[in-house]
C-alpha cells in the first residue's frame, strides 16, 4: 500500500508520519514490540543493532544501539509511557545512564505516540513525534529524522514480504 505522508504543522512542535501497510494490526503491533522483528527493519538501510532490549510495559526501558557500516554507533534509551495492544505505543527519550533518573526522569526532549489503525484489511500507522519546541522539531527534521522513519517503513514493507 502506498499511502504515506510527513506533516509538520507550523504551530505545533510535532512531526506526523503516516503509512499504510498490507498487514493486520495485531501483527504490526507485534513487529514494533518484539526486538527479534524490530532489528530487521528499524533505521536506515545498512544499519544494524548490536543492542536492542525492550521491556514493553509502562515504565519499561527500550535500549537500542544503531551501528552504521563505518562502525559508528548511536545508543538511545527510551521509556514506555503507555502500551495498549494492538492500538498504541507511547514512549519518550531517557538518559542513557539510569543512575541519572533513579526516581524520576528529566523533562522529555521528544515523546512518540505510534497509533495502529485498522485500514480495510491493512494497518495505518500514525507516528506522532512531539518535540519540546518547534526549533527542536525543525532541527530533528533538518538532521533527517523523517527520512530515517520513512526508510524504516520501506524496510518494514520488504520485511513483511518475508513473513
Amino acid at each position: 500500500m502506498a499511502d504515506q505522508s510527513i506533516e509538520l504543522p507550523s504551530d505545533d512542535p510535532v512531526i506526523v508520519i503516516t503509512r499504510t501497510f498490507h498487514a493486520p494490526r495485531a501483527l504490526m503491533f507485534k513487529l514494533f514490540t518484539d526486538p527479534y522483528h524490530l532489528v530487521r527493519f528499524w533505521g536506515p538501510e545498512g544499519s544494524s543493532y548490536p543492542v536492542c532490549e525492550m521491556d514493553v510495559r509502562p515504565g519499561g526501558e527500550w535500549r537500542l544501539t544503531m551501528r552504521f557500516a563505518d562502525g559508528s554507533e548511536y545508543p538511545t534509551n527510551s521509556v514506555y509511557l503507555e502500551i495498549a495492544p494492538p492500538e498504541r505505543i507511547v514512549y519518550r527519550d531517557a538518559p542513557l545512564d539510569r543512575s541519572q533518573w533513579q526516581d524520576s526522569l528529566p523533562p522529555a526532549q521528544m515523546v512518540t505516540t505510534i497509533l495502529f489503525e485498522d485500514a480495510g484489511g491493512g494497518t495505518r500507522i500514525v507516528a506522532n513525534i512531539r518535540a519540546n519546541s518547534i526549533a527542536a522539531r525543525d532541527m530533528a527534521v533538518k538532521m533527517g529524522f523523517g527520512q530515517m522513519v520513512m526508510a524504516s517503513y520501506a524496510r518494514l514493507e520488504a520485511y513483511l514480504r518475508t513473513l
